[in-house]
């Protein structure tokens, strides 16, 4: 059963959205029990309202295409740029509907790239930490985990499998987030089927910082932070580098196109982006690039902490770490875990511009390649390297 401070603490994040969602959640409990036999073998796949474009979107993909026998209905938001992409694909629900609401307490599996990806994020996770309701949970995973996130320890997620990508990520899980025996899979996530056969025929290079939820969150501010996002030194740190002359000439030099891409929770912010950055510099939208396609097209990749470099090192391609906040963001953010940037085979981590610049001219002088640590460490860490994933998942699943 969830803890009263940690429910106490999650109240400070509820949103109006929350509350009105109340009623059609009731309602669904009222009626479900004449749908039992419609959904009880309907798998509820989704990722975000508005996305289809991650795990969520790739399993539903897989499973449209090579298993049409399972019943399968994804859930997204109709007004989404993605909807007619899914649409076509198979059986899709409006977002947070009544009809979502029976389909989620119905259903024989709701599956999400997402913790939050059911009809309503905090009610659902309420019933389910407090056993009110067994919503027989997959989670494919946002993306690797590589930090202690205590979100997403056993005592504050119910999820019946719980998939990984790596070995030493499934390892550390497993001794730390407190799940029984089993329910840690090692099996690969979706979208990394998508990531082979592929060339980087474009000279592009993408750069995508994480978030910061101090700037989001009610629950996360903290004293020693200034939470003005235009006052923040994460807007001042990366104008900085993407300003800097040294960087835009080496970007000049060698023809390179660069697209900025923020994490989708600092998207709100890309007129602040815009009216800072003047250099060379693609500032992109969410809505104008699909991330994945972005990442297989671009040859490197400079981020801060984002997990998504994970799908980079996959593809063998070199990654960089600009982390001015090291110390602040794992004390107010993300807890290391077993992921050491300091002393890691795939990326440097570098505290300042100039160790930056230096480290990208030799990635630049070298031509993109990756070393031999680098090689090694990808054998080491990725059991699994194929475009078989969804299919493992999909076996797992019907074993349960």
């Amino acid at each position: 059963m969830i803890s009263m401070n940690y429910f106490w603490h999650k109240v400070k994040d509820v949103k109006m959205s929350d509350v009105k969602a109340v009623p059609t959640m009731m309602m669904a409990i009222l009626i479900s029990s004449f749908y039992k036999r419609k959904y009880k073998d309907t798998w509820l796949i989704c990722e975000e309202p508005q996305e289809a474009r991650d795990n969520g979107y790739w399993f539903f993909r897989k499973m449209c295409e090579n298993h049409p026998e399972q019943h399968c209905i994804y859930a997204i938001d109709n007004t989404s740029v993605d909807y007619v992409k899914v649409k076509d694909l198979g059986e899709v629900v409006q977002y947070g509907s009544l009809r979502h609401w029976i389909v989620y307490f119905t259903c024989r599996h709701n599956i999400s790239s997402q913790k939050g990806g059911k009809p309503n994020a905090a009610l659902c996770s309420f019933i389910e930490l407090n056993g009110f309701y067994n919503a027989h949970n997959v989670y494919l995973q946002h993306g690797m985990i590589k930090d202690n996130l205590e979100w997403l320890h056993a005592d504050r997620f119910q999820t019946d499998m719980f998939i990984t990508s790596a070995v030493p990520e499934k390892e550390y899980i497993e001794e730390n987030y407190g799940y029984p025996p089993g329910i840690i899979k090692l099996t690969g996530m979706p979208r990394f089927d998508n990531l082979h056969h592929i060339t980087s025929s474009e000279n592009k290079i993408v750069i995508m910082p994480t978030w910061r939820q101090w700037f989001k969150l009610k629950s996360r501010k903290v004293k020693e932070i200034n939470d003005n996002f235009a006052e923040s030194d994460y807007l001042k740190k990366w104008g900085e580098l993407l300003n800097n002359s040294e960087f835009n000439a080496l970007i000049e030099q060698h023809q390179l196109k660069v697209i900025f891409y923020p994490h989708r929770n600092m998207q709100m912010y890309l007129k602040e982006f815009r009216q800072t950055i003047k250099g060379n510099v693609e500032i992109a939208s969410w809505k104008d690039y699909d991330l994945q396609e972005l990442l297989i097209t671009s040859k490197m990749m400079i981020t801060d902490y984002s997990s998504v470099f994970f799908d980079m090192i996959y593809m063998k391609k070199p990654i960089l770490f600009y982390q001015f906040d090291l110390e602040q963001f794992q004390k107010y953010q993300y807890e290391e875990g077993y992921f050491k940037y300091e002393d890691n085979p795939f990326g440097k981590s570098c505290k300042d511009i100039d160790t930056l610049i230096n480290e990208f001219h030799t990635i630049l002088e070298n031509d993109f390649s990756c070393t031999q640590d680098f090689l090694k460490a990808h054998s080491e860490y990725f059991k699994f390297f194929d475009d078989q994933n969804s299919e493992r998942i999909f076996n797992e699943i019907r074993k349960d």
